[in-house]
């Protein structure tokens, strides 16, 4: 689902070619270095260092704040235009997408666009196919190389002033909001130390496996219930831990989906959400109807429908009745089918005293409704005991 970059770039960076002419992966040191430190700080403050409670709660509520600015703002409104708002809810969804330290929404939007028009490709940023750590958090790594980027539409960016700003000054609001505020508000209760290194320092990586989640786990584990065309899959456990943000995005009046609640009280109990996108339900119901028949024909495939037909030997009714009387065969006739009930006559619902007085003759009337009308389930049961197939019945008993 996301990308994260402290310190983003606006351009593309080009791979060093090989003298093949392939293009090798170049690492991006200062990207992670700055990762890297940021987690040993978080590591080591969560084992030496007491914050007050105040600062807990400080630090919940900040990564509340910077996780509902990358599923409300950078993702649902800027990345797939879900909904429209007014400017004061974008000013305030770019503070708190600066907050979660992921990079500008237009560095973050391109290539979550990205994401989506090339999903488990080589052109995908974050690629479940290249395993899962890679889609994690390894591609923080390797400097980006994105020739299909020039495909994605970015007219909407470069028209939102909110956008634009917060690209041009990322860096200072990424820090003012991430860092420097919370050691402040965090000071006036005197533990600026544990507003800095927990609401700061160790939230942003909070922040930061919540989303990387999306990006791997969502697509290692999970049910997929509206499409099996790419990896995408969604749980509960990813819900809570993104508010909302697995793939489902709440559907359900029931499901945990936070975000999905916050555009909605803003739509409806304010004038900040101008207008939201919904699919039709029609349209959800055959996707999740598509599913189900997959998933049926998947059950289907699993099961042993008895020897097909074509690969039986063929018969006479006469050698049947021969291999009945002769050599003591315990089998019966149905649809000029020839079973072997040996194995069943005990487990017949009928007793086995009924099957007995069917040997060697032709039951087919007798099944059909004659004595007893049987179900589907019976029907489909009797190809497991096929052995052989009657060229032509001459005769009904």
């Amino acid at each position: 689902m996301s990308a994260t970059q402290a310190y983003p770039s606006s351009n593309v960076q080009a791979k060093p070619v090989k003298k093949d002419g392939t293009q090798e992966n170049e690492a991006w040191y200062a990207n992670g270095i700055f990762v890297i430190l940021v987690h040993l700080i978080s590591v080591i403050s969560f084992f030496t260092y007491v914050p007050s409670i105040n600062t807990i709660w400080l630090t919940v509520i900040l990564f509340q704040l910077g996780t509902f600015g990358i599923t409300v703002g950078y993702h649902r409104l800027w990345s797939h235009r879900a909904y429209t708002a007014r400017l004061p809810y974008r000013i305030a969804l770019g503070i708190m997408g600066s907050l979660a330290f992921q990079g500008s929404i237009k560095w973050w939007v391109l290539r979550h666009r990205l994401h989506h028009r090339f999903t488990d490709t080589e052109h995908d940023p974050y690629s479940a196919a290249k395993g899962f750590w890679f889609s994690h958090m390894g591609w923080i790594f390797t400097k980006p190389h994105y020739p299909r980027m020039k495909l994605i539409d970015d007219s909407d960016l470069k028209a939102d002033p909110v956008v634009v700003f917060q690209h041009n000054h990322y860096v200072s609001l990424a820090l003012l909001s991430g860092l420097v505020a919370p050691t402040i508000i965090a000071a006036t209760w005197g533990d600026a130390l544990g507003g800095f290194l927990y609401a700061g320092v160790f939230g942003r990586v909070l922040v930061w496996h919540s989303t990387f989640c999306i990006n791997s786990f969502a697509h290692w584990a999970g049910d997929q219930l509206y499409s099996n065309e790419i990896s995408a899959r969604g749980n509960l456990l990813l819900a809570i831990m993104t508010n909302g943000e697995d793939y489902r995005n709440g559907y359900g009046l029931f499901d945990y989906d936070p975000s999905k609640w916050f555009i909605w009280f803003f739509h409806t109990c304010t004038n900040q959400v101008s207008s939201v996108a919904r699919v039709p339900d029609n349209e959800i119901r055959k996707a999740r109807s598509n599913m189900k028949l997959l998933e049926a024909q998947r059950e289907l495939d699993g099961c042993d429908w008895g020897a097909d037909p074509k690969t039986l030997p063929i018969m006479t009714y006469e050698e049947y009745q021969k291999k009945v009387i002769d050599e003591g065969k315990e089998w019966i006739l149905i649809d000029q089918f020839v079973l072997n009930v040996e194995h069943f006559k005990t487990s017949h619902p009928g007793g086995s005293k009924l099957l007995k007085t069917y040997y060697g003759k032709d039951s087919t009337r007798a099944f059909y409704g004659g004595l007893n009308n049987h179900t589907k389930a019976a029907r489909t049961m009797l190809a497991m005991f096929r052995v052989a197939k009657i060229e032509k019945v001459e005769t009904l008993s």
